[in-house]
């Protein structure tokens, strides 16, 4: 069979690894929910795409097109979305990780939520808290998958 292009949803990936091939950014492999694997491009869209021949594959991504994320900021490969009870997995797996954390304060007047999850390439990476007196604490889990330029964009992003 020739391989075919089929979006994967980012509520279908379990865990991202870093792909063994140099594509560049972007490029991961994954373990599915389902505990499939496959390699997975990041989509500017939203989510990632696959290339695969794989049939059990396939059928399982077309099942499952209408998982997706809710972001209520994305600028580029930066996203930010609000915590949900889906998210429990992840922030007990977050508990066991020492994060690098930065604090920062914010200006008084922001819109921003008190607590929400910040993503680079679609990806889950750390969390962001913001107490009583706007004191900004960004807590990145993923540094594999964010550098730390990266990160001071984030906090740019979050100075506006």
């Amino acid at each position: 069979m020739k391989s075919i292009e089929v979006i994967v949803p980012r509520r279908l990936i379990k865990k991202f690894y870093k792909h063994p091939e140099p594509y560049g950014d972007g490029a991961y492999v994954v373990d599915l929910i389902n505990d499939m694997y496959t390699d997975v491009f990041y989509r500017e869209e939203g989510g990632f795409i696959t290339i695969t021949s794989e049939k059990d594959i396939i059928a399982y991504l077309k099942k499952h097109q209408t998982i997706s994320n809710e972001h209520f900021y994305r600028d580029g490969v930066y996203s930010f979305r609000l915590i949900t009870d889906k998210d429990k997995e992840l922030l007990e797996n977050w508990d066991e990780v020492s994060p690098t954390i930065i604090e920062l304060d914010i200006d008084g007047k922001h819109e921003l939520p008190k607590e929400f999850i910040v993503c680079f390439y679609w990806i889950e990476v750390g969390v962001v808290k913001i107490d009583g007196s706007n004191r900004l604490t960004l807590k990145i889990y993923e540094r594999d998958f964010i550098s730390i330029l990266d990160i001071s964009v984030v906090l740019d992003e979050l100075k506006k």
